[in-house]
């Protein structure tokens, strides 16, 4: 049985890890709030964005998925861009400690307008959310090929 990680779950954190409990998966939580989230999961009592959470402080998950983000319905929130180098120093620790796979959550605002996406639209993000995100997966990407894990980005 793969353990997943699932950093800061919000409202569909909740449901993803009540859904991976559901198919029998040993799954870990990080979140600044843990109300609402399955009783079954376990909880690891540490700050992602500290620059301390390290791939073995989280146990070594087999698989992470990537939620957190600040401010995601502010979409000019100066907070997508103050808090991309702490994305990236927990995607980068995870990495560096082994992590082999990851997925991350992505966004349509990446692409710069609203409606239908595939992984084949150009990317021109026209807000800090949408920079921030296209950054994320822009950098996820580099890290990910630097250390031979696989990364899904999810649309």
């Amino acid at each position: 049985v793969k353990t997943v990680l699932v950093p800061e779950p919000v409202d569909i954190g909740r449901h993803i890890v009540h859904a991976l409990l559901e198919r029998g998966l040993d799954v870990s939580v990080v979140d600044f709030r843990l109300d609402g989230v399955d009783e079954r999961a376990r909880r690891i009592d540490t700050q992602i964005f500290s620059g301390d959470a390290h791939y073995d402080q989280l146990g070594r998950p087999d698989v992470v998925l990537h939620l957190a983000w600040r401010d995601g319905f502010v979409h000019n929130s100066p907070a997508h861009i103050e808090d991309l180098p702490a994305h990236y120093r927990f995607i980068e620790n995870l990495l560096e400690g082994g992590c082999t796979h990851l997925a991350v959550m992505g966004s349509m605002h990446e692409v710069g307008y609203e409606g239908a996406i595939d992984e084949n639209s150009a990317c021109n993000p026209a807000s800090l959310y949408g920079i921030s995100k296209n950054a994320l997966r822009q950098i996820t990407s580099l890290l990910t090929t630097k250390h031979g894990a696989t990364m899904q980005w999810l649309r």
